[in-house]
């Protein structure tokens, strides 16, 4: 799967304060810290956050249209039904994040922690997780189109409601997960874990 990367402009305007604006284009934010901060409708094009802390943040609706995350905490942010299009997140903190009915469309994210996050009712296109840890995450009734997992930590991942066909998850700790039977169909995954989903029908495998 090809990911169409962030277009990040060659001079960036450095910034350790956010102005007070509602669009951001060619900036780069480094250590920023400004948790609860309301961002509501926030537009940023060609913009890299580093080492920025936005846990709390409210950040509804926004848009991120090639964004680079680099080692931030966005724990607790709030994203809901925000727009994210060529975005990578590099090791960054995502822990009880609530991206509820957010669009992602080449979207990378690796080394992340992501523990508890709340991606239910998204929609994705061309999305990229690589050794990420998303343990108890919700993603319920999620449109998951073009998903790539690699080394994700999946443990008690809510799934129930969402499509997994064409989904390859060989490489991920699956153990807990909840998803329904009817979604599971067309699911890849190891001979061991096929084994662990077999609990879902209700089978003794000896």
């Amino acid at each position: 799967m090809k990911l169409d990367p962030p277009i990040i402009p060659a001079d960036l305007t450095e910034h350790f304060e956010l102005p007070d604006e509602d669009e951001f284009e060619g900036c780069l934010f480094d250590g920023l810290i400004i948790p609860f901060e309301k961002l509501y409708s926030r537009e940023f094009r060609g913009c890299v956050f580093r080492k920025c802390t936005l846990t709390d943040a409210d950040l509804t609706r926004a848009a991120f249209i090639d964004v680079v995350f680099d080692h931030c905490d966005l724990s607790r942010a709030c994203l809901d039904s925000a727009l994210m299009q060529r975005v990578r997140f590099d090791t960054c903190r995502l822990s009880a994040t609530d991206a509820v009915k957010a669009v992602l469309r080449s979207v990378t994210l690796t080394g992340c922690k992501a523990d508890y996050i709340n991606l239910s009712e998204c929609k994705t296109d061309r999305v990229l997780l690589d050794d990420c840890i998303l343990t108890e995450a919700a993603i319920e009734n999620a449109a998951l189109k073009n998903a790539e997992l690699n080394g994700c930590d999946l443990t008690r991942v809510n799934l129930f409601g969402t499509g997994l066909k064409g989904l390859d998850l060989r490489t991920c700790d699956i153990a807990g997960i909840t998803v329904s039977l009817a979604d599971l169909r067309g699911l890849i995954v190891s001979p061991l874990q096929a084994m662990e989903l077999a609990k879902l029908l209700g089978l003794v495998v000896i």
